[in-house]
């Protein structure tokens, strides 16, 4: 191998190296909230009515321990 071929094999580790460091850090937490809301109707006499509503939110916080 010619010292350009070998310095074209070393660049190319580098770079792999780096991206896959990158992307390690880059994913390394996630945050996730949903939101259900659920609604109910129900008309009684005259001008009453009753609304019933409901809504549950959920949260999942993911994160990579870098130790």
């Amino acid at each position: 191998m010619t010292k350009k071929e070998i310095l074209k094999l070393v660049i190319s580790v580098l770079i792999a190296a780096l991206t896959a460091l990158a992307a390690g850090l880059g994913l390394s937490s996630c945050n996730v909230t949903r939101t259900v809301t659920t609604r109910s109707e129900a008309w009684q006499k005259g001008d009453t009515s009753v609304v019933i509503q409901t809504k549950t939110v959920e949260s999942y916080d993911a994160s990579k321990k870098l130790y």
